[in-house]
């Protein structure tokens, strides 16, 4: 039986000392002159090593900087409709918002065609940040027709973890079915500001519109996503 090559056995160390905490997330590994050292193999092989774990997405190369562990990020597989705040702490993660708020105003064009509004209907706006452990995720802003609170306390919708489940507890109103649209695009200064990253950064940008059991629409959101904090993972299946 073929020998196996040390490059796997590098591999295997390194990750090993990724999951047992030693070189922790968000922490630098030793260098590469340092591996070479501590395995007593070549700089190719280290390089190999490296290389994979990069691509199973463990570390992370900073060039001029080094070789980082890559923080955990919350991962979803859709199946069933998750709130964020129910997709954290399934992953262990403890949820929380901040800079919450909650306005009126006359929806854009593109607002009023993904909720079937006329044009300058007028909207409530709730705009937040979702952290995980503290740290910002991503920033999001909720538009939903005016008239579906009208009498309302429109402070409500801050009271609760989760849009949806405080949506269904305070108003009735219940989300059946979400559909995203994936696009890309770039921090400007105000969202490098919320989600703490420099300005032009790279963004995950998830459009959704959220419909009630009858297919009427309840929500339409625009959500700025740090790609390294979120994963989002599809299943298709081939058709019989």
């Amino acid at each position: 039986m073929a020998a196996e090559p040390l490059y796997l056995r590098v591999k295997r160390d390194i990750a090993a000392r990724v999951a047992d905490g030693s070189w922790a997330p968000g922490s630098y590994i030793p260098s590469e002159p340092e591996l070479q050292q501590r395995y007593r193999v070549s700089r190719t092989t280290v390089r190999k090593a490296v290389d994979d774990l990069v691509s199973d997405g463990l570390l992370t190369i900073l060039h001029g900087v080094g070789t980082k562990v890559v923080e955990p990020r919350l991962s979803l597989t859709p199946a069933t409709l998750m709130s964020f705040t129910q997709m954290a702490r399934a992953r262990g993660v403890e949820p929380g918002r901040a800079g919450d708020e909650v306005t009126t105003r006359r929806a854009p064009a593109d607002v009023a065609a993904a909720l079937g509004l006329p044009g300058g209907a007028e909207v409530v706006c709730f705009d937040r940040v979702r952290t995980a452990d503290g740290r910002p995720v991503s920033h999001g802003t909720s538009y939903l027709p005016r008239e579906l609170f009208r009498g309302s306390d429109l402070s409500r919708l801050q009271e609760g973890e989760s849009l949806y489940t405080q949506l269904e507890e305070a108003f009735g109103l219940v989300v059946a079915t979400t559909e995203d649209t994936f696009d890309l695009a770039r921090a400007d200064a105000a969202t490098a500001a919320r989600l703490d990253l420099a300005e032009g950064e790279p963004l995950l940008l998830i459009l959704r519109q959220a419909f009630d059991r009858a297919g009427h629409p309840l929500e339409y959101s625009r959500i700025l996503v740090r790609p390294d904090r979120y994963r989002h993972t599809v299943t298709l299946r081939r058709r019989r």
